[in-house]
């Protein structure tokens, strides 16, 4: 959810911007959740051919509607702070 959510706040992100952000996932982690939902055609992955190699990841049209479906979620887990009591 936060990958979505993250990516979806900016027209595209690169690799390290996304580590940035989520700063208690490990770099294989990012690497590998950003594969499936290249997969599952949520994000676009762009590669440019230049030195230093770039590659920036954007939402999808379904990856944006995926985000706009789960913000009533992530809002309510920010007011809850995640609990269930």
């Amino acid at each position: 959810m936060q990958l979505v959510s993250i990516i979806g706040a900016h027209d595209f992100l690169r690799f390290a911007e996304i580590e940035a952000h989520l700063t208690s996932a490990s770099t294989s982690t990012i690497s590998k959740r950003l594969d499936e939902f290249e997969e599952a055609e949520l994000i676009s992955r762009t590669q440019y051919n230049e030195i230093p190699p770039r590659v920036e990841y954007a939402l999808t049209e379904n990856g944006h509607e995926v985000r706009r479906r789960l913000e009533p979620l992530l809002e309510w887990a920010t007011e809850t702070d995640g609990s269930l009591d």
